[in-house]
């Protein structure tokens, strides 16, 4: 038989052995509605003064994983959780956000009923131990078996909560690989931007037309046949359409237009334990550019900074923690920035636009004040918060 008939073989006796369920979602569709959630009990968060001025993060939470190494980080080996090490960790995750108190909240890697992270339902956890009220969630990747590794079941995605109505949501999908061969392909990750519209209103009050959209994105991280930067001019072409107020938020898997390192980063191993799946090909920063010409971006390139020392208050990735070392025996640390924020009309209040680093750093909140982190974001996720508010014109 030809590879064609081998996979096509293998996949019907796998549907078979495991009662019937199609084993995988294979997103045969453009854009389709999302499902919406709620948190147990609602918080009434009062409508909004005109202009609104919204609290907003994104935020790539890793799975609920914290600093836990794992296997395609290229320097651990684990591949599941206990139920108790997700719980903790979303126990923090919960903390933090409440302690960043936003209004609308774009989470990346979030999972659902993913044998990884011990079949936790984390888009409900983190409804219910916050002030958000709403939830949207963007499936991304729906396997009922992911040989590789002995993952085993997947379903992961980014969402949108929010401490106002989410009227509608829907999923759009980006474009898909084409470097990988039919089997790893079909049982990949599948990219997808997130739209919401949210309705700015307290939760007793009557349905208004005062809304706004929020998107959520996720690019391809490890592809080396364009794909990421297809997916990039995507999703700027998908929001330079909207016709509502919009803000963007997610994590890019690309660098800012004028960063000052571009490779060579001190989390990346020399010696190499991952597979060549897992290689990070050459950034091309030159396809964010547009965003910070036509959009509102929450830090702009001027105040982002020309030097390595200056941008790196603004970095918001590293695969290490402060508590482990690289091969030159550093400690972890920030080490470049792939997560952002973007708005259409209004403003970012000056300055409150920040990635939120570590314990201790001071943040906005609604008084005008600033008030210190309690929780240490370098220790709850291999990605930085990033967070702003954004006056909505």
């Amino acid at each position: 038989m030809n590879i064609v008939s081998r996979i096509f073989v293998f996949a019907l006796m796998l549907w078979i052995t495991t009662g019937c369920e199609w084993l995988y979602d294979a997103q045969d569709f453009s854009s389709e509605p999302a499902p919406i959630f709620r948190a147990a009990t609602l918080t009434d968060p009062g409508t909004p003064s005109q202009p609104a001025q919204l609290r907003v993060v994104a935020w790539n939470i890793k799975y609920g994983a914290a600093r836990i190494p794992f296997w395609f980080d290229c320097w651990g080996d684990k591949v599941q959780m206990s139920r108790q090490e997700v719980e903790a960790n979303l126990d923090k995750l919960a903390a933090l956000i409440d302690e960043m108190d936003p209004d609308i909240l774009m989470l990346e890697e979030i999972e659902v009923n993913s044998k990884r992270s011990a079949y936790i339902d984390m888009l409900q956890v983190l409804l219910d131990k916050t002030s958000m009220n709403y939830g949207a969630y963007f499936e991304s990747w729906d396997s009922r078996w992911v040989a590789a590794d002995g993952l085993g079941r997947m379903n992961l995605g980014n969402a949108i909560l929010s401490r106002y109505p989410i009227t509608d949501a829907l999923r759009i999908k980006q474009a898909e690989r084409s470097d990988q061969d039919p089997l790893t392909s079909a049982f990949y990750i599948k990219r997808v931007i997130g739209r919401a519209e949210v309705e700015l209103r307290g939760l007793t009050a009557a349905p208004t037309e005062r809304k706004v959209a929020a998107f959520v994105v996720h690019t391809e991280a490890y592809d080396n046949d364009g794909t990421k930067q297809k997916q990039i001019q995507q999703i700027y072409d998908e929001v330079t359409k909207e016709t509502l107020p919009y803000v963007l938020g997610g994590d890019f898997n690309e660098l800012p237009p004028t960063a000052a390192r571009k490779q060579d980063f001190p989390d990346e191993r020399q010696s190499a334990v991952c597979s060549e799946d897992f290689a990070q090909p050459p950034y091309t920063p030159e396809v964010m550019q547009p965003f910070f010409d036509d959009l509102q971006p929450w830090i702009s390139l001027s105040r982002y900074g020309t030097s390595e020392a200056a941008q790196a208050r603004w970095f918001t990735h590293s695969v290490l923690g402060p508590d482990e070392t690289n091969e030159a025996g550093e400690p972890g640390r920030w080490n470049r920035t792939l997560d952002y924020l973007f708005a259409s009309k209004g403003k970012w209040v000056y300055e409150s636009g920040d990635v939120l680093q570590r314990a201790a750093q001071p943040v906005a909140q609604r008084d005008g004040s600033t008030a210190p982190l309690v929780g240490d974001p370098q220790r709850l996720s291999d990605h930085a918060p990033v967070f702003g508010i954004w006056e909505v014109q």
